[in-house]
């Protein structure tokens, strides 16, 4: 029962956007005009004396059937045109309620509110985008930080990614990820171009304050297809950590029921603090922020940050498992020597769940631990439970597409890497690991556009860079592919240039420059690329000499035998031996090979 003054209240916001009071008031302005005339034409001609008593009767039957029209058709630029279902459950989703502000705080600004978030009814409904923009793409935009202060950042970047994580785990939503929304941090776009870009139909933006003690958050969602303003709040809460973490889940469960969002059972009973200590909380905010751009500086003392979180609360499970992302990605980029680095990584995502099993974060840093262990079984595993924890965790798509690849399951890769570049749409790795899937299948023209898309974002992306060169290889453009890796730069690119140049050489005859570079393989010890080189000169039993010593492949020479099928291995693919590669390759990241297993 204490649900019903809001619905009533929305349908009572329904019926005005339908315009039904409108086609009622009309309705009846002209039935009394009309049995006014009735009584002066009636006496005066020869119809029957009940004529204006049938007249009556029709005007009162024909007024149900009028508000009835006027509910399911609308009147549009275009013509009569029915009412979307869709379009109405959205309206009647939100509830339409103009939004009561609680009492101003002495110390916190008020922040300017746009006055069509307060009363929705208001709204004029402009031109829309297409109708294929789904309303439950969501993206949260940056937090404005509204204090002026650098000590208020953390906390608008901290409630941000906390929505974020929140809403993501709804199984009914997309929620674009923190890899691309970040990227609007300080635009200039409209709600629109932002939208169209991100292909979301919903956005979230707003401010935090901090004055004192005391924090302020202000939010607005906003339908992107009318750029109308469907609901705001404001937040007024004493800062401590257990108030940060309630209010973010207050505002999630709020944004969902207005979506009509669905949260996955995996996930139903998440809504918890998982510190007490707001400076540890401050830590991990910035340590997760810097994490993002993933490279070697910002990696190590984003690290720094997250060790420094646990060193002030031992049990904060999420600065654990970011920190454990944080440590295989130094790794499997090759910022840092296994050993020490390699035990710390082990050690801390072990941690991460055990303090919470159901941290889909743990599950992933599990799952990179795994693929970097060459344990393909047991990396699918970890990353199929954190997506089932949260089914929009960009992430947790992007490395199941990348464990995918390693293994040999090319379709598999293609379709958790669209899912993952639907919710990260402007992230380089993701589009990346699209790209390899793309040509793992066979598509190297889609495999090349997303390659180059990938770049367009990070400019010195080497992975990129690579399946750039291999889809350039596969276009029969090796002159171009032979550019591309010779512009790797990168520490785990290591000696593809020096291959790539004895690749180029070998194309002019010069014999004599390609042996001095594959000199310079044998001297820095890179047994696959020797191979290579070996194949490209014709000289098939060196190649498969140095590429059977060069196991375990590291994961870019894992791609690179999978998946390139022209020179120089395109020679060798026919030979048995080249099966028995394959073979090898799948026993080393723990996939069983099979007699019937084909080779890509």
């Amino acid at each position: 029962m204490t649900d019903l003054p809001r619905r009533l209240s929305a349908l009572l916001a329904e019926l005005k956007r339908r315009k039904v009071y409108q086609v009622g008031a009309v309705y009846l302005v002209v039935a009394v005009a009309g049995l006014e005339l009735v009584d002066v034409v009636v006496p005066s001609s020869r119809l029957p004396e009940w004529s204006d008593e049938l007249f009556l009767s029709l005007a009162i039957l024909g007024l149900p059937l009028a508000l009835v029209l006027a509910w399911v058709f609308d009147i549009t630029e275009e013509g009569v045109r029915r009412t979307t279902r869709e379009h109405a459950d959205r309206r009647q989703a939100v509830g339409l309620t103009a939004v009561e502000a609680p009492p101003r705080d002495e110390g916190i600004r008020e922040a300017p509110v746009d006055s069509a978030a307060l009363v929705v009814e208001g709204v004029s409904h402009r031109t829309s985008h297409p109708a294929t923009m789904d309303a439950r793409v969501v993206a949260v935009l940056p937090f404005e930080n509204l204090s002026g202060t650098q000590e208020a950042e953390p906390f608008a970047a901290g409630l941000h990614d906390d929505l974020l994580t929140e809403l993501s785990r709804a199984s009914t939503l997309t929620v674009i990820s923190r890899t691309s929304v970040r990227s609007y941090r300080d635009t200039d776009k409209s709600i629109r171009e932002i939208a169209r870009e991100l292909g979301a139909g919903t956005i979230v933006e707003g401010g935090v304050q901090r004055a004192g003690d005391r924090v302020r958050l202000n939010v607005q969602l906003i339908d992107a297809q009318t750029d109308a303003h469907l609901w705001a709040e404001r937040y007024d809460r004493e800062l401590t950590a257990g108030n940060i973490f309630d209010l973010q889940s207050e505002l999630a469960a709020r944004i969902m029921t207005a979506l009509a969002a669905q949260v996955t059972p995996a996930a139903e009973s998440r809504a918890y603090a998982p510190t007490e200590d707001l400076e540890a909380y401050r830590l991990y905010a910035i340590g997760r922020d810097l994490s993002v751009d993933r490279t070697e500086d910002s990696l190590k003392e984003a690290v720094g940050y997250f060790e420094r979180a646990i060193e002030r609360d031992p049990a904060y499970a999420p600065a654990w498992a970011e920190l454990g992302l944080s440590l295989v990605a130094l790794l499997d980029y090759r910022h840092v020597d296994a050993g020490e680095w390699l035990r710390r990584a082990e050690s801390t995502c072990l941690r991460a769940l055990e303090l919470d099993p159901g941290l889909a974060e743990a599950h992933a840093a599990l799952g990179n631990l795994r693929s970097h262990l060459h344990d393909g079984p047991g990396a699918l595993r970890a990353h199929t439970r954190a997506v089932e924890l949260r089914p929009s965790y960009a992430g947790g798509h992007q490395w199941t597409a990348w464990v995918n690849l390693l293994v040999g399951n090319p379709q598999r890769a293609v379709e958790a890497g669209r899912l993952a570049t639907q919710l990260d749409p402007l992230d380089p790795e993701a589009r990346a690991n699209l790209a390899a899937a793309h040509l793992a299948v066979g598509d190297a023209e889609r495999a090349h556009a997303e390659a180059r898309r990938s770049m367009e974002r990070h400019a010195g992306f080497d992975y990129g860079r690579l399946i750039e060169a291999l889809a350039l290889y596969a276009l029969e453009r090796p002159g171009e592919g032979n550019a591309s890796l010779q512009r790797m730069t990168e520490r785990w690119a290591r000696s593809w240039p020096d291959a790539a140049r004895a690749f180029g050489r070998i194309a002019l005859g010069d014999e004599a420059g390609a042996r001095s570079r594959l000199a310079l393989l044998q001297a820095a010890e890179a047994p696959f690329k020797v191979g290579l080189v070996y194949a490209a000169l014709g000289e098939a039993n060196a190649a498969f000499e140095a590429l059977s010593s060069a196991a375990p492949l590291e994961w870019d020479e894992t791609l690179y035998l999978r998946y390139h099928r022209s020179s120089p291995l395109a020679g060798l693919r026919e030979d048995p031996r080249f099966r028995e590669l394959i073979r090898e390759l799948d026993r080393s990241w723990g996939v069983e090979p099979g007699v019937d297993r084909p080779v890509p």
